[in-house]
């Protein structure tokens, strides 16, 4: 005679119903509305890369700092460039912050104190620079 364990007085078949159906069911009950909320309540969605590329102000900036944040192993990181924009001939600079994938093979060509194309939005809180055209 064979002794199997029952938890909370379940049979084998009825216990697995629980574990594989029933319980992720009440799960995703609770997780999805969440998730949801949390989503929905970011605010407005951030300003594309791309977006800034095709429709953004056209402006020449020094690179203040430039710092690889991807890992070895991607094929286009994550790069953070500190700019020094000007937005006009009688603009005054200031700094901007912008962080881009950019292909591994073109990173080295961006040093400090380079002067580089880049594309600013309409409010000039963000930007993006122009890797095609830079040296």
């Amino acid at each position: 005679m064979v002794m199997t364990a029952s938890l909370f007085g379940l049979s084998t078949v009825q216990a697995l119903v629980v574990l594989f159906i029933l319980l992720p069911i009440a799960a995703g009950a609770v997780i999805v509305p969440i998730v949801s909320w949390r989503i929905s309540s970011s605010g407005p969605p951030p300003i594309r890369t791309s977006e800034i590329l095709a429709n953004g102000i056209p402006v020449t900036a020094q690179i203040v700092a430039v710092k690889t944040l991807g890992s070895i192993i991607e094929v286009r990181p994550m790069v953070r460039f500190v700019l020094s924009v000007q937005t006009g001939p009688d603009g005054e600079p200031f700094e901007l912050e912008v962080v881009q994938s950019i292909p591994r093979s073109v990173i080295g060509a961006f040093r400090s104190g380079d002067m580089v194309h880049a594309r600013l939005s309409a409010d000039l809180s963000a930007g993006a620079v122009v890797w095609q055209d830079s040296p």
